[in-house]
Order: structure tokens, then C-alpha cells, then sequence
């Protein structure tokens, strides 16, 4: 199974943290979403939006059934885990499993939109060990 993932799923350190083995990963696209900051939190959720928002990230190929499950308590019932379709920088689309917020949860998402580079810089090294 391939697996899209956008936020600190898309750091070998978080996947070394919670003991799951590397999988083959190249950088994707997961148009008609957009992603935001958890309120309260570093981590982030992605919510269906227009055609024109992209969402950068990672998918994964490969992935077998105890991982998934691995990765379903990771992500816990926050989170909603829907099939979905991602391009790869070749422009190749790919059938894969997202993991995104519900619309009941809507209102635990802020405004603020989630960078990955600035989770990388400032927030990454407090995640892994917090």
C-alpha cells in the first residue's frame, strides 16, 4: 500500500522514534487539501479544499498491514485515514491512503497554515524527545 504523508510523518526521525522501519519514499503531491496547525500543538491536519491547494509531502510505498496499524495508533482517532490521490514529482498519480481531519474536528485546526521546514528548524528536536 502507498501512504501520503504531510506532516512529522515525513521525518525518518519520527518513524526511527516510533520503531517502524524505513519504507521507499519519494517527494508528493496531494492536490484539493490544504494543511494547518493543530491549535495548541506543533503537529499538523490536512482538510479537503478547492482544486487550486496543493499539499507537499512524502508517500511511502510498501506499506504492510502491522505497519499500518502502527501507524493508525501513532495518528489516533484524531485523524481519519481515507484513500486519496497524490502525484509524484514525475507527474505519475498514485492511489494511496491519507490521513486527514474529519469534518467534525474542523474547529480544532487554526488559520495558520504548516510549514515543514520551520517544524524541522524549531520544533523537530523538542517532538522526538517531549
Amino acid at each position: 500500500m502507498h501512504l501520503f504523508t504531510y506532516g512529522t510523518l515525513m521525518f525518518p526521525e519520527v518513524w526511527k522514534r516510533i520503531s517502524i522501519d524505513r519504507f521507499p519514499s519519494q517527494p508528493a503531491k496531494l492536490p484539493g487539501y490544504a494543511i494547518y496547525r493543530v491549535k495548541d500543538a506543533v503537529y499538523p491536519g490536512i482538510i479537503s479544499a478547492d482544486k487550486e491547494s496543493v499539499v507537499d509531502g512524502v508517500l511511502y510505498d510498501g506499506i504492510d498491514e502491522d505497519t499500518l496499524f502502527e501507524l493508525d495508533t501513532y495518528e489516533s482517532n484524531f485523524y481519519e485515514r481515507i484513500p486519496v490521490l497524490a502525484y509524484t514529482a514525475d507527474g505519475l498519480q498514485v492511489e494511496c491512503q491519507a490521513y486527514i481531519v474529519p469534518n467534525s474536528r474542523h474547529e480544532m485546526l487554526s488559520n495558520e497554515p504548516w510549514d515543514a521546514d520551520q517544524f524541522r528548524e524549531q520544533e523537530l528536536e523538542k517532538y522526538l524527545h517531549g
